[in-house]
């Protein structure tokens, strides 16, 4: 069963996200609209993401012939307690990375 976490907002404010169920997290609130508080802020939680991309962005950048595009993908899971995760898909993970190049000579 899912459940509300409330993300607090660095200017102040909050998002209220939908969640899967987590062990240990004491909702917050009235019953019928029970909501539990995350941990961390949305944008600290969003940071996680940071690291990633950088890594993926880097080393497309060191290639022989990087690409003139790159599109990242994540499918990402919010919790109240471990803040961002990269969620799992169909397979491994849910990463998905699309490159283009753009070359002026068709021939290159």
């Amino acid at each position: 069963m899912s459940q509300l976490v409330e993300f607090p907002l660095d200017g102040g404010g909050a998002v209220r996200v939908e969640v899967g169920d987590e062990e240990g997290v004491v909702p917050v609130g009235r019953a019928g609209e029970v909501v539990a508080r995350a941990h961390q802020t949305l944008e600290s939680a969003l940071t996680q993401l940071r690291p990633v991309t950088d890594a993926v962005l880097r080393n497309l950048r060191d290639a022989a012939e990087p690409p003139d595009r790159v599109c990242v993908e994540f499918g990402v899971k919010l919790a109240a307690k471990g803040g961002l995760v990269v969620a799992s898909g169909t397979s491994e993970a849910n990463l998905k990375v699309q490159l283009e190049w753009n070359r002026a000579d068709p021939a290159a």
